[in-house]
């Protein structure tokens, strides 16, 4: 460890991994000895594992190849770990172990643990699924822990931490698995998973439940923790009373609320305001007597490719050529244009057909690489889809994506609220729907004109300043109720003072940004606020 580079991380993790892959293999000797050196190189690996992490969530949003470079060295790490520690745990293979292997079981069994929690963190990171292998690697070194009644011993796996145990160890891990429920981000998941060890200590697994409503996990099965129904359960099934933790994240709620309340203009609102988001989504989580709100409306299995196009900027510039396309009509007074059509095709084609060609066109410049993606259901709310793995690799949470079924006249537009890898080779995306149709806005800032009176009733008599593209949004649940209109315009651009002209096409009116919705690092979609022609005199912002 001393001879490795300290200002190459990349370097030393590579180098670690290497080592721990020769001790996991069928001819190495593996000894109690050697088991207590790597105990030491895990401790000294917890710094780098800490670095790697930070600059994972920092800079990963960043680059896909930095995000991928960062994911596979932490999963690296931890699956070399997890590995070597599986051989040595075969290497006791005596019911009872002998005393020199005896004083290095239970913290074999603990970090085992950990490294295994740490590689459902970063599945998480990238909202994947668990396999069923995984949780059979988790689960056997627990049981084994509890018929040698080792599972509360307490042990110190970090120098600088508190005692812990292999119970609490796999409670954090269940507890972590529990709380996302699929749309939080990495920095919002290391959170949870740096508070977890605190709010696990009063934890405990027990053989009977102590109240009707509780969790339960199956150790002979395939996932975490439920909640108990009223049904028999079968299997090696431990209860946990989450009482405890809910309460806990009651305490923490309340109180960032009467933060946000007594400070309304602190600088930490919105740190506060997110850690209130947070503890409300957890509560509900681990609330034992939680019931969910019923669904607006079922979901129906639907099939069929779609076109998606992603990202809020392209968007804009795929809606936008959908405009300019749609404007433009064939010109019947000239005869140079059919004959061209004669001589490449052997015939005229219609305008619809022209029309439909050049859409598909331009469809393909804009929509994602992979080709189109799988409709598998379809709500009131959202849709289910089935997305090659390398377009979902460029995908994140809250991301827009503009979607059309082959067959259909119109575009639809949604946000990414979760993602699950199915396969090597495809996702499951949940897309809530928020516009059964979606055009192309130019929005232009009115500012007031020095020395002269401002009344802005109409773009000509207000000094144009700033112009910029957004998305119209339109609405409409069911067929026989009014559109909700609203705007996505980028981050940069959104103030709520400002008085905008908004042009859809050749249409034109007096607006501000209203009431806020939703906020991300590109866009934020916000109200649309109409603005009276005889109030904007009194309502205009100072000039700029």
């Amino acid at each position: 460890m001393t001879s490795l580079p300290a200002n190459d991380p990349l370097g030393v993790q590579a180098s670690i991994v290497a080592e721990l892959h020769k001790l996991a293999a069928r001819t190495a000797r593996r000894t109690p000895a050697v088991l207590e050196a790597v105990f030491v190189i895990d401790m000294h690996a917890d710094s780098l594992v800490r670095h790697l992490t930070t600059q994972y969530v920092e800079h990963a949003g960043r680059s896909p190849k930095i995000e991928h470079q960062l994911w596979h060295a932490l999963s690296g790490l931890a699956h070399g770990f997890s590995e070597c520690y599986a051989a040595f745990s075969r290497e006791i293979s005596d019911p009872v172990p002998r005393n020199k292997w005896q004083a290095v079981l239970p913290p074999l069994i603990g970090r085992q643990i950990r490294h295994l929690s740490r590689d459902a963190k970063l599945r998480l990171y990238r909202s994947e699924r668990w396999s069923d292998a995984k949780w059979t690697e988790l689960f056997t070194p627990f049981m084994r822990a509890c018929s040698l009644r080792i599972d509360r011993e307490p042990l110190r796996l970090d120098p600088m931490g508190v005692p812990t145990t292999i119970e609490r160890q796999i409670l954090m891990l269940l507890v972590l698995q529990l709380a996302d429920p699929g749309n939080l981000e990495p920095r919002q998941i290391e959170w949870i998973a740096a508070h977890a060890e605190a709010w696990c200590q009063a934890l405990r697994f027990t053989l009977k439940p102590t109240s009707a409503n509780t969790f339960y996990v199956d150790l002979a099965g395939t996932t975490g923790l439920r909640r108990r129904s009223l049904t028999a359960l079968e299997g090696r099934v431990l209860f946990v009373d989450l009482e405890p933790l809910h309460v806990l994240m009651l305490q923490n709620r309340v109180a960032l609320e009467e933060a946000v309340r007594s400070e309304p203009r602190s600088t930490k609102k919105s740190q506060q305001r997110e850690e209130l988001d947070l503890f409300v989504k957890l509560s509900s989580r681990v609330d034992p007597e939680f019931k969910p709100l019923a669904r607006r409306g079922e979901r129906k299995s639907a099939s069929g490719p779609v076109d998606a196009v992603v990202g809020f900027s392209n968007i804009t510039s795929f809606v936008r050529s959908d405009m300019a396309l749609s404007v433009q009509e064939p010109n019947s007074s000239r005869n140079f244009g059919n004959t061209m059509e004669l001589a490449v095709f052997g015939r005229s084609r219609a305008g619809t057909e022209l029309q439909r060609e050049l859409g598909v066109g331009r469809v393909s410049l804009f929509a994602t690489s992979a080709g189109p993606w799988e409709m598998k259901d379809i709500s009131a709310s959202g849709y289910r889809l089935h997305a090659p793995i390398n377009d979902a690799m460029e995908l994140t949470l809250n991301m827009l994506v503009a979607i059309h079924r082959h067959g259909d006249d119109g575009w639809v537009m949604g946000i990414v609220r979760r993602m699950r890898r199915l396969s090597a080779r495809n996702a499951e995306i949940g897309l809530q729907l928020i516009a059964t149709t979606l055009a192309s806005a130019e929005l232009t800032e009115q500012r007031k004109a020095r020395g002269a009176d401002y009344h802005a009733t109409g773009a000509d008599t207000a000094v144009a300043a700033r112009q910029f593209r957004g998305l119209f949004l339109s609405f409409q649940r069911r067929r026989e109720e009014p559109p909700v209109q609203s705007l996505i315009v980028p981050t940069v651009e959104f103030h709520t003072s400002r008085v905008y002209t908004l042009r859809i096409g050749r249409s034109a009116r007096t607006i501000r940004h209203g009431r806020l919705l939703e906020q991300h690092a590109d866009w934020v979609w916000t109200v649309i606020d109409p603005v009276p022609v005889e109030s904007d005199a009194q309502s205009a912002g100072p000039p700029n």
